[in-house]
């Protein structure tokens, strides 16, 4: 880690070795050519040209999404359930467990709770009106396409060239295993990356309303939530508040007009989830989900999941706000109630701002090709039992909150945020 002080506004270093590296990647930023260029010191590290970055980054692409040739034989992943979320939206068979299940179960869909507010089956109701496996192929057409946008703005805030940016998102494990599976992470990805970009560049009201989206799965909005409240981002919260109030109306029409919803979700919630927790236990990458496999009381998860959203304070309070934005969708998954690992896609944030200088060399290279390459062996999780990915979210967690450690904690330089400079995507 470089010493000395660092931007207000994104977390890198002002001053020192890496400074020279970050000051060299903002003009590239602005670069809408087609020119490669990997962030100062990767490519002296492992002598990386930009023909072998594209060569790397689109073989770790290929390997990430070629499982899914197989989702036909296994009935679309978990596509069908979200699926059949679509076609029932709007009608009393979405959100009672018994109704849904029964009406998956004629419609020859694989039977799954609908774990998302009913407000979210809207966004699949288009997709309902083709046939699932049709519709599959879409999405996951969507989904590469969310992971590319996610990339061109990641260039945008972290001054990294757009090719680099793209390649890199493309190259995430997380992100190409929602693909696989019939996940949406990568466009929850993609709203973070607004939701990061309006913060970098001090437009509270879209910031607010990114967030706002990911209401759609609760669990991902949370760090962003933490982030605002802690920083006292009030304009945001608001909006983020208010888009939460239409989503509950959203549910209202979803459920078919049911005003109380909320109880029969619950219900279901308590009847479906902790089987569908036990079921996929070697997926987990949430430190309360890893606690909730040991035979401990129930609160001792809630308890584990707080300490580290409580260690973290210190650093979304004094972070540079990209930094801290960054790693709010980081710790949103480490110390989160429920996260799989396809929702580490919204890990790469964080990522970014490794690659962009957050890291010091030789450590920078180092870190960045263990995220990438172990990323992908969340594919043995089965096997292993404990998924890669869970690895790398509570190592790089870990790490950030040593970072900003308060000094009582212990010895050490820590960073400083004094620095007014402006960000690359100011």
């Amino acid at each position: 880690m470089a010493a000395g002080r660092t931007s207000e506004t994104t977390g890198l270093p002002v001053g020192g070795p890496d400074a020279a590296a970050a000051e060299r990647l903002a003009p590239a930023a602005e670069s809408s050519g087609p020119t490669l260029r990997p962030p100062a010191g990767l490519d002296s590290a492992l002598r990386l040209g930009a023909g072998r970055v594209r060569l790397w980054a689109l073989g770790l692409f290929a390997m990430g999404t070629v499982a899914i040739i197989g989702a036909p034989l296994n009935h679309w992943h978990d596509w069908g359930a979200l699926w059949a979320a679509g076609a029932t939206a709007g009608g009393p068979d979405l959100v009672d467990a018994a109704r849904h299940v029964a009406w998956q179960t004629a419609h020859g869909v694989s039977a799954a709770f609908f774990a998302y507010p009913p407000a979210a089956a809207w966004l699949f109701w288009p997709f309902a009106q083709l046939p699932v496996g049709v519709s599959f192929w879409i999405q996951a057409l969507l989904m590469i396409a969310c992971i590319s946008a996610a990339g061109v703005i990641a260039a945008r805030v972290y001054g990294l060239t757009p090719e680099f940016a793209v390649l890199a998102a493309l190259a995430w494990a997380p992100s190409t295993a929602s693909v696989v599976t019939g996940q949406n992470a990568p466009f929850a990805l993609l709203v973070a990356m607004v939701a990061i970009w309006a913060l970098a560049t001090d437009r509270p009201w879209i910031a607010g309303l990114a967030v706002g989206v990911l209401w759609y799965k609760p669990t991902l909005a949370l760090g962003f939530v933490a982030l605002f409240l802690i920083r006292g981002r009030w304009r945001e919260l608001a909006v983020a508040v208010a888009a939460g109030g239409v989503a509950f109306l959203l549910s209202v029409a979803a459920a078919g007009g049911d005003w109380g919803w909320l109880g029969t979700w619950l219900d279901g919630a308590k009847t479906w989830l902790p089987a569908d927790a036990a079921k996929n236990a070697d997926k987990a990458i949430s430190l309360p989900g890893l606690l909730g496999r040991l035979p401990v009381p129930w609160f001792v998860p809630v308890l584990g999941g707080a300490a580290l959203a409580l260690a973290a304070i210190p650093g979304l309070r004094r972070a540079g706000i990209v930094e801290a934005a960054s790693a709010a969708c980081l710790l949103g998954l480490a110390a989160g109630p429920r996260a799989w690992g396809y929702e580490a896609a919204l890990a790469f944030p964080f990522m970014c701002w490794v690659l962009a200088g957050g890291v010091g060399e030789p450590w920078r290279t180092r870190v960045v090709v263990a995220a990438y390459v172990g990323g992908l062996f969340w594919l043995f999780s089965f096997a292993t039992q404990i998924s890669s990915v869970a690895v790398i979210v509570l190592a790089a967690a870990a790490w950030w909150i040593w970072r900003w450690r308060p000094r009582e904690w212990g010895p050490g330089r820590r960073p400083s945020a004094e620095s007014q400079v402006a960000s690359p995507a100011g």
